[in-house]
């Protein structure tokens, strides 16, 4: 019996703090096709909910060559401290996705905790 598994998502899991800057720099190890405008990334309460919050594009993403020159291979996804203030501390999860010519994958998922916070931005 032969198996395929379609699935190559990696597992993350991100803890944060409501109301401080999110920045967070994936290096993918290869170069990708794949430009600021093909990502997103999307937060909800529990699998199969609907998403509280969704941060795509070039506002939250940026592609950069990695420090072995793979082209696009890095990504960092920024939030600014007051769009963080706005979210509601708990656990929740998430994916980051890609779309490239209809063609859509996700690339890492898990949770994400945002912790709370005394000192506002």
């Amino acid at each position: 019996m032969a198996t395929v598994n379609l699935d190559t998502a990696a597992r993350l899991d991100i803890t944060c703090r409501k109301g401080d800057t999110f920045s967070l720099v994936l290096d993918f190890g290869s170069a990708q096709t794949w430009d600021a405008s093909n990502l997103k990334m999307e937060i909800a309460p529990s699998a199969g909910e609907s998403a509280t919050d969704t941060f795509s594009g070039g506002t939250y993403f940026s592609v950069a060559n990695n420090s072995n020159g793979d082209a696009n291979a890095q990504v960092t996804i920024t939030v600014s401290a007051g769009e963080m203030e706005a979210l509601t501390s708990g656990l929740y999860v998430y994916d980051l996705q890609s779309t490239i010519s209809g063609v859509v994958k996700t690339h890492v998922f898990g949770t994400f905790q945002i912790n709370e916070d005394i000192t506002t931005p």
